[in-house]
């Protein structure tokens, strides 16, 4: 038997048979001990202990990031469609901006603010900023720890540095001799208890305090989308969809095992058995004594290989069965001997579209887990092309309605930040996008296809 490892699966050949399976988690049983799919999302009746602290595990075995990082990575569209939405959130990109009421409406207007500018450049804020928007599409969450300046508890304090933590090593938790059972602290691990020195490696830092931005020297906040019944972590939008990627990833992989290892025949060579009986006799004959049956098997399959190269272009394996025909007598009729080849249907194309159906159905399911709509995802019904308005009028809805929670979630902590560091000059941050507008509703001097 011949097992060829692939992402997570096999594919597994035998002399009669070629099958595929994937080793992966269930969707719903995160815990790698049996329990029943309401079990696996009650995450508060579960705490783990490490040193002084109680901790809050992320998922029932706690190691719901690193499940959902394991299963996006393996797919072939979700990775483009959360770098979609992290484009779509970004933008122009991070621009500071204070509040006005205009005419009755609420209006941003950047402003240029050279002390606070110079400030977030020199902790280069782009970048993490990226890093959480990247974390908050996977996983609707972010971990940002803030970094004092020294020697602030004599002079004048100031948060001196945000600094970026990944969703999978921070974890909520209190003290054990904490009666109250809201979190404290964040505990920074790589949650691997197998690894003698998890203990030793994990840090712990106090929860950030806004009213108290200047309490703590090193501490971390956990900004997040708050999710029903879930007191302390939030449940990802790819949560239920998690069964339909794993679907989607399976297709390629049942298209490979299919043109690999099945019996995808193509033709059927019938040859005559006293052909094959005249040969023996021949080797017989040749190499008297020495003669075996591996020899006439050698025969067979080098004419066999003849056949092959004949039937198979020069990159296509020729695949068929070889049988025997015996010579019978039909009533006073003698059936002719005599090699014959015959093509196979093997209704390839079926399967093929059924395939194919599966993984379209698939792509459309985690385009609505994901929250983005099929036309900014690049997901078209088959043989029609998304027209300009249809993507225009998606992005607009977007950004009307899919942007500002996002933004408040991503940018808290900067922006508690900047009213910790800069109290007088109630001065935000956040995302800047650039309007489109409908072709027809533009001068025609000014659309895009005259400016390309």
């Amino acid at each position: 038997m011949e097992v060829s490892y692939e992402q997570g699966g096999a594919i597994v050949s035998t002399p009669k048979v070629s099958f595929t399976y994937q080793v992966a988690e269930t969707p719903r049983d995160f815990d790698r001990r049996s329990s029943s799919s309401l079990d696996a999302l009650r995450w508060n009746n579960i705490q783990n202990h490490i040193g002084e602290y109680i901790i809050y595990p992320y998922g029932t075995n706690n190691d719901l990031p690193q499940i959902i990082a394991d299963i996006v990575h393996n797919s072939y569209n979700v990775p483009g469609f959360l770098k979609r939405k992290t484009e779509l959130l970004w933008g122009a990109g991070p621009k500071l901006y204070i509040d006005k009421l205009e005419n009755g409406k609420d209006t941003r207007v950047r402003v240029n603010n050279f002390k606070i500018q110079n400030w977030l450049d020199s902790i280069d804020f782009e970048k993490k900023l990226l890093q959480a928007c990247v974390d908050y599409q996977h996983i609707q969450g972010t971990f940002t720890r803030y970094e004092l300046n020294k020697g602030s508890r004599i002079g004048k304090p100031f948060i001196a540095n945000l600094h970026h933590v990944q969703p999978d090593k921070g974890r909520l938790a209190r003290l054990r001799s904490n009666t109250n059972l809201d979190p404290t602290h964040v505990v920074v691990s790589n949650w691997n208890f197998n690894h003698i020195n998890a203990v030793a490696d994990s840090k712990a830092y106090p929860l950030f305090d806004f009213n108290k931005p200047f309490a703590n020297e090193n501490s971390i906040l956990y900004s997040n989308m708050y999710s029903f019944c879930s007191d302390y972590y939030t449940v990802p939008d790819l949560y239920g969809s998690l069964e339909w990627i794993n679907r989607s990833t399976a297709v390629p992989l049942i298209f490979k095992a299919f043109a690999k290892n099945s019996m995808n025949l193509k033709y059927h060579i019938i040859s005559p058995a006293s052909y094959w009986e005249k040969k023996k006799q021949e080797l017989q004959a040749y190499h008297k004594g020495d003669y075996s049956d591996k020899m006439l098997q050698d025969l067979e399959k080098k004419i066999l290989d003849q056949f092959a190269d004949v039937l198979s272009g020069a990159d296509n394996v020729g695949k068929y069965l070889h049988t025997t025909e015996i010579l019978k007598m039909v009533g006073h009729d003698l059936v002719k001997e005599g090699w014959e080849i015959k093509v196979l249907d093997q209704k390839i194309k079926d399967f093929v579209e059924a395939q194919i159906m599966i993984s379209d159905k698939a792509d459309k399911a985690i385009s609505a887990g994901v929250n983005i709509h099929p036309v900014l995802a690049n997901i078209t019904d088959s043989g029609r092309a998304n027209s300009g308005s249809e993507q225009i009028y998606a992005l607009l809805n977007y950004l009307n309605t899919g942007v500002d929670i996002q933004e408040m979630i991503i940018c808290k902590p900067w922006n508690y930040a900047l009213k910790a560091n800069f109290p007088d000059d109630n001065v935000k941050l956040g995302f800047f996008h650039n309007v489109p507008e409908v072709q027809q509703n533009t001068n025609p001097d000014n659309r895009s296809k005259n400016n390309q």
